[in-house]
């Protein structure tokens, strides 16, 4: 299938405005908002992500359908099912990992020695994880379309695109890659960890002939990290010295 003018629009949105815009215009923001203002900055960059990723999601599902030559198929853009029993495999293993994760996530956010040793992990990106119940849940949902929409646009389209150019396995190693490299607010470390997750979903894609089982993980995963993030900010603002909080609304409360 040949490609067209906005496959190569989103190539290049993919590989360069979005690592620009995680660095530059998303993390920073929060770095350098007030302490008083950093709760709506994280709430607007909530907001903002999801709006981006789906309106790219959108766009590119109705001009796949719209493209000419054509046409192309669901197949082709990882919404496709090549084998059942291969489909349902992936799909039963990525819903078992999913729930071992929220048994897990359950398990370290009510453990005060498991959330001492989640925490130097994720100083990195604290800032953007999730301080209150209200950003906790609105980060579910960052999650969901996280984990469906950077599924669609970084394993099912840029497996497309790159195949026209090379082999699977490099395909896979390269859009791994654009996918750490979208993760840049996070350091290097957090590129190369996020890399390598990338390269896991694009494994499983490449198993399991769709894109779903993915989605699965990578929402799950997303869950995973502001769930934690959230019970080791809250346990370090419940710590000696610290402001008690009702735990209903992570509101100050009188002791």
């Amino acid at each position: 299938m040949a490609l067209t003018p906005f496959d190569h629009l989103l190539a290049v949105i993919l590989v360069v405005v979005i690592p620009l815009r995680s660095r530059v215009v998303g993390f920073r923001r929060v770095a350098r908002a007030a302490p008083e203002e950093q709760p709506r900055v994280r709430r607007q960059l909530y907001l903002q992500a999801m709006r981006i990723q789906s309106g790219l999601a959108l766009a590119l599902v109705v001009l796949w359908l719209a493209a000419r030559p054509g046409p192309r198929t669901a197949a082709a853009l990882g919404l496709g099912v090549r084998s059942i029993s291969t489909f349902l495999a992936g799909a039963g293993a990525a819903l078992v990992i999913a729930l071992v994760l929220f048994v897990q996530a359950r398990r370290v956010s009510n453990n005060e020695r498991s959330l001492e040793r989640v925490r130097p992990k994720l100083e990195r990106i604290l800032l953007v994880l999730p301080h209150t119940l209200e950003e906790r849940r609105l980060f579910l949902w960052l999650s969901l379309t996280a984990g469906v929409c950077e599924e669609l646009l970084y394993r099912g389209f840029l497996f497309f695109y790159l195949g026209h150019w090379m082999p699977p396995l490099a395909g896979l190693a390269v859009s791994s890659v654009i996918f750490g490299l979208g993760h840049v607010y996070q350091g290097v470390r957090g590129v190369l960890l996020t890399g390598l997750v990338g390269a896991f979903f694009g494994a499983a894609y490449m198993l399991c002939g769709s894109i779903a089982p993915a989605m699965v993980l990578h929402a799950a995963g997303d869950m995973y990290s502001g769930w934690i993030g959230h019970a080791a900010l809250r346990r370090e603002a419940e710590a000696p010295g610290a402001p008690l909080t009702d735990p209903a609304y992570d509101l100050p409360r009188t002791p």
